[in-house]
């Protein structure tokens, strides 16, 4: 039986119980759109087949799918799969994929049996492009994986084959084929280049990586705990490291080419291996720094004295790969000042009738940059007239401080003094000093503060401390909008609340656009700008403004959940660690915003896992970021961070992609604990380490500067300690335990001005390399 599909767009899910051959008219044509919710294609039947279809938009949930397979001997040609929790679910053996285009999924496809074969497919945006769990003898042919998180994912799987694969520019944090507790696969004639390590083993064995080019990656081969592999006639060549051995016993590297890496050929410590019978780019042989065992135990005699004649062959990029879509984005302005459309009332001598005008000057925050506990009040001048809070004490207070004033109905601007003063034993310190006229025509202040200001607006630094504040006018409506717009601009009532209307249909009401300077009435797109370049949008900006964000001033939020130690207490952020993040940020006109447990999000439990591997540290994101939401509103606004044990590696913390953008990373607290014994010791690394990880969301990797995340720079055994001791930035690891801060690039050679070069955007439009 066969089912012939006409373009269109079809709002259904469909479950397929019989053996079938469903076709679309044409594959872009014919789009099946599961409306976010659930699997929209379940195969319950052995024997179907599809193809030429669009599949998009379906659920979130555990097993959700585009395609769910749950029978044997199906077939799925020629469809693109865009967005889900999986592209494809296969849980049963002897499967086929051929020839599919498979983007922005958290898996691309999932493999949980036997037997299948996946060919000739594209993997891009995915937060794995494929995933093999506890499968074996499948077979992936002819496949491009670009821009996932993880290309080609194996964890506890064996005898699976990957052959003629082109795996290229993976996460600049992750990589691009990772086998995880997975014995007796093989990897041949494909082309794995620049990744963070472009094929990586840990605790696998008796595998065979045979007939590839491994090139222009940080670490061509890394081995951690894998024993007897063997690596064979391979192009291993200008990698930061070709091959890395840690802890490896009885691996082969034979007939292979290791030449012109930057770092080392072959580096291995605590391992054994034989490296007879390679060509290290000299008849010489392995002189230098190619070869470097680090109390291990290496062969390499006799070694080649001409290259391998290197014959292996992979998937033409250009035939197959397409390039993750380049986004375009175009950035508004603000229309900051407001041109009446209507006759003022200024010369009637009362800015608003309908009430006896007030301001209300509210200290909503003070902070301390140097996250001292202190003693601090405010002096508040309003027109003249002096009022002053009580005193408060803390690193980051707030502490509910207002003054309330007459002021003349007649006139038009109205001086404002805001004062901080830090009480000291024997004295009194102003450490903040605001200066500001406030408009009652158009209902905001300009001075040493303004909209657009680079700072943000209501917010000042001034000697080691910063403050946010706002000032009101007793608005007879309380809608925020003066008597004056409503008469002259808006021709609302003054005397009916216009607060949370939206009259121009773009999702931002009245009262928001107003503040910031936007036609309320005019639809031009204004919510989707992004004027401080920050990644947010206008429509997510007013979302997150009781958080205090600003649209001209760059804001940066963050999650954090925490999992539960052997004890049962949480691996939480301390306060200490907090006020660091938030300092380091603020000098450098940048707000962030972490919800542990205060905004409505985070702080959230994980049970304890000693050690958390890369599919649970996706199935985290999922269950306790997205809350198993593909359009959970978080996404695109927060970054996510989990705190931990022990992540899917043994260092402090690596940068993950859990769906279709470098958005989370994971830091493994009980790593610091066992280095860092005092608690302020606990508390500087933590908010580093934060730090560290956080950059690479930013997008700042080592291909971006030679310093960053560079292994020479760890110990001063090794050149790079030296050579790039003038970059400060906890990005180096030299500094990634003990500094708060990225570079400024300005201490001359070998340093690099992180700051300058961060893409605060780069967690919503993530390319690499």
């Amino acid at each position: 039986d066969r089912i012939y599909i006409y373009s269109g767009v079809y709002h259904e899910r469909v479950t397929v119980t019989k053996s079938i051959s469903i076709s679309g008219e044409s594959k872009n044509g014919t789009v099946i759109d599961a409306g976010y919710n659930g699997s929209a294609v379940k195969l319950n039947s052995n024997g179907v087949k599809i193809s030429n279809i669009t599949i998009r938009n379906g659920g979130g949930g555990e097993g959700d799918a585009l395609i769910k397979v749950s029978s044997a001997e199906n077939e799925i040609r020629n469809c693109i799969l865009n967005t889900c929790r999986n592209g494809i679910l296969i849980s049963r053996d002897g499967n086929k994929v051929s020839d599919c285009e498979i983007s922005e999924n958290g898996n691309g496809i999932e493999l949980q049996s036997d037997s299948n074969t996946v060919s000739g497919c594209v993997f891009y945006k995915n937060g794995m492009g494929m995933e093999v769990i506890n499968a074996s003898d499948n077979t992936i042919s002819g496949c491009v994986f670009h821009t996932n998180g993880i290309g080609l994912y194996m964890e506890n799987s064996a005898g699976n084959r990957i052959n003629r694969c082109n795996v290229y520019k993976n996460s600049g944090n992750e990589g691009g084929i990772f086998l995880i507790g997975s014995n007796e696969n093989f990897i041949t004639n494909s082309s794995v280049d620049h990744n963070v390590w472009s094929i990586r083993l840990v605790d696998s064995n008796k595998n065979e990586i045979t007939g590839c080019q491994v090139n222009d990656s940080r670490f061509g081969i890394r081995f951690e705990s894998a024993n007897m592999n063997r690596i064979y006639h391979c192009n291993v060549t200008h990698n930061r490291y070709g091959i890395y051995f840690e802890k490896c016993t009885l691996d082969r590297v034979n007939f292979n080419n290791i030449e012109n890496n930057h770092m080392y050929g072959l580096y291995a410590k605590l391992s054994t291996v034989n490296a007879r019978y390679n060509w290290w780019g000299s008849v010489t042989g392995p002189s230098g720094n190619k070869l470097s065992p680090h109390i291990a135990k290496v062969s390499h005699m006799p070694w080649l004295i001409r290259p391998v004649n290197f014959a292996g062959k992979s998937v033409s990029r250009d035939k197959h790969a397409i390039d993750a879509p380049s986004d375009s984005i175009s950035y508004g302005t603000a229309n900051i000042h407001k041109s009446p459309s209507g006759t003022g009332n200024a010369n009637t001598g009362d800015w608003d009738p309908l009430v006896d005008l007030k301001l209300k000057v509210k200290v909503i925050r003070v902070r301390n940059l140097g996250v001292e506990s202190k003693k601090v009040f405010s002096a508040v001048d309003i027109h003249g007239m002096k009022n002053e809070s009580n005193i408060s004490e803390g690193i980051d207070i707030y502490p509910d401080w207002s003054a309330v004033q007459n002021v003349p109905d007649e006139k038009e601007n109205i001086p404002v003094s805001i004062r901080i003063f830090e009480k000291g034993i024997l004295s009194e310190n102003e450490v903040i000093a605001t200066n500001l006229v406030y408009n009652m025509e158009r209902g905001e202040w300009y001075g040493d503060d303004y909209v657009g200001d680079e700072n943000g607006y209501g917010h000042v630094v001034g000697n080691g401390y910063e403050m946010w504040f706002e000032i009101e006018f007793n608005d007879y409506d309380g809608d925020g909008l003066t008597y004056w717009e409503e008469k002259n601009v808006y021709h609302t009532d003054p005397q009916a609340n216009d607060s949370g209307k939206d009259f121009n249909g773009d999702g931002i009401p009245i009262e928001w656009e107003d503040r910031w300077g936007y036609d309320p009435f005019e639809n031009n797109s204004e919510s989707e700008d992004d004027p401080d370049h920050d990644g947010l949008t206008n429509l997510q900006e007013w979302q997150q403004s009781k958080w205090l964000s600003d649209p001209f001033r760059k804001d940066i939020f963050m999650e954090v959940d925490s999992m539960l130690d052997r004890s049962g207490s949480l691996y939480v952020l301390p306060e200490k660690s907090k006020q660091m993040l938030y300092s380091s940020f603020t000098r450098h006109n940048n707000m962030m915003h972490i919800d542990d447990g205060g905004m409505g999000g985070g702080g959230e439990e994980i049970p304890y896992n000693k050690k958390i591997t890369y599919h649970e540290t996706n199935e985290i994101y999922w269950k306790y970021f997205l809350h198993n939401d593909i359009t959970n509103e978080r996404k695109g606004v927060f970054h996510y961070v989990i705190f931990c044990s022990y992540g899917a590696i043994t260092r402090g913390g690596y940068s993950f992609q859990g769906l279709d953008n470098l958005d989370g990373f994971v830091l493994a607290i009980q790593y610091i604990y066992d280095w860092r014994v005092r608690e302020s010791h606990r508390e500087l690394s933590t908010a580093s380490l934060f730090m560290h990880e956080l950059g690479h969301n930013l997008g700042l990797f080592e291909y971006t500067f030679g310093g960053i995340d560079n292994e020479s720079c760890n110990t001063p055994t090794h050149a790079g300690w030296w050579k790039y001791a003038s970059y400060k930035s906890c990005l180096n690891y030299r500094y990634s335990f003990s500094l708060v801060d990225y570079s400024d690039g300005s201490r001359g050679e070998n340093d690099y001005d992180d700051w300058s070069n961060i893409n605060l955007s780069f967690f919503k439009h993530s390319t690499y390399y």
